[in-house]
This record gives structure tokens, sequence and C-alpha cells, in this order.
């Protein structure tokens, strides 16, 4: 494990222990981790960017936005009462977009958008990333030289096509919030996807 790594794991548990400590403050004292129903514990995962043992909140997310709804439903206390205290934004970000595609640090993007015609279903994407672009000069004989544009280290970005950004206690003189999360949900738009110019 890298150093790096070491300080995203920190960093992450840091963060579920607050979302846990933000929701319990607000729970009866006789709360457990048992009484959360799978809605409760996606507001306990998300924040935290879905740690080891949240696999089944994803999960859950995804599924309910398979079925065309937000990403929390109900989320149940032990008493009956229903844990509302918390805002959340999110939007798609279609192929078409270039923030829905993520580089590794170091690399530029390529996102080019063609079109054989109108309509949304008529659109094509050509998307990757890369360390350099240089232009390259041939002779082709009676036009002369063709310049064209070459790129090194090729490789494909990373599809994230559904932002989040959930806060825990808003109204609190210190909200609970990691800002804007990016994650691909598996579901593809029909659009054409193409990682190579």
């Amino acid at each position: 494990m890298t150093r790096m790594d070491r300080t995203r794991s920190a960093s992450i548990a840091l963060a579920g222990t607050a979302a846990i400590a933000a929701l319990a403050s607000l729970t009866p004292s006789t709360a457990s981790a048992a009484d959360y129903d799978m809605d409760c514990k996606l507001i306990l995962c998300m924040p935290a960017g879905f740690p080891g043992g949240c696999s089944d909140a994803f999960d859950h997310m995804i599924d309910r936005l398979r079925d065309g709804k937000s990403p929390i439903g109900f989320c149940g206390m032990s008493n009956g009462a229903e844990y509302d205290d918390y805002d959340i934004d999110y939007v798609w970000r279609q192929p078409t977009s270039r923030e829905a595609w993520q580089c590794p640090p170091g690399k530029t993007l390529f996102h080019e958008v063609t079109s054989d015609g109108e309509g949304f279903f008529n659109r094509s994407v050509t998307t990757f990333c890369y360390d350099t672009a240089y232009e390259r000069r041939t002779w082709t004989g009676p036009d002369g030289y063709q310049t064209t544009l070459h790129y090194t280290n090729m490789s494909p970005p990373e599809h994230k096509n559904f932002w989040v950004n959930l806060t825990l206690e808003p109204d609190a003189a210190e909200p609970f919030t990691r800002g804007w999360q990016k994650f691909d949900t598996g579901m593809r738009s029909p659009v054409l996807v193409q990682y190579t110019p």
C-alpha cells in the first residue's frame, strides 16, 4: 500500500466516522447499526465514498436509480421516525458531456462529439486520455504535406455518469459534506462511445 493509498484510506475512515456521528447524534441513544434500514446505511456510506462493508448500500442506490427513483428512500430510525436532516443534490452526466469522463492525474482528456444527423441517438463520442499530443507532417505526393495529430500513451478514461452531493445536518453550524462525489453506475447511454481516435 502506497502512502497515497494509506492517506486516502484514512480520509475515508474519518469521513465515515464523522457521518456516523452526525446521524447517531439525532437518533435515540439505544440505536445501533442494526436499527438502520438500507436507506439509512446509504446515508452513512455515501459521504465516505462507499468504503468496505458498504457495497450493499451502493447496490441499493443503483437499484433505486435504475427504477427511476431518487438515490435515497425512507430512512427509518429505530423509533420509527424518518431521518431527513440532509440535503441531496444529484445530476446525470451523459457521455456527450466532457464532465462525465476523468483521466488519471497528469493525463489530458480528449473528448469529441460528432453527429450523423439530428437527435441524441445519432451522436457518437470519441474519448481517451493521453500524455502528449504532437503534429506529424507527411509527404503525400501531389498534394504536398499532410499534417496529422498524434497522441502518446493513450488509455481509456473513467466514466463517472452520476454526480451526487449529500450534506448531513445542513442547518448545523458545521454541516457534514464531502462535496460532489462521482460514480459510475454501470448504466449506459445508447450513444456510441469510442476510446481511440
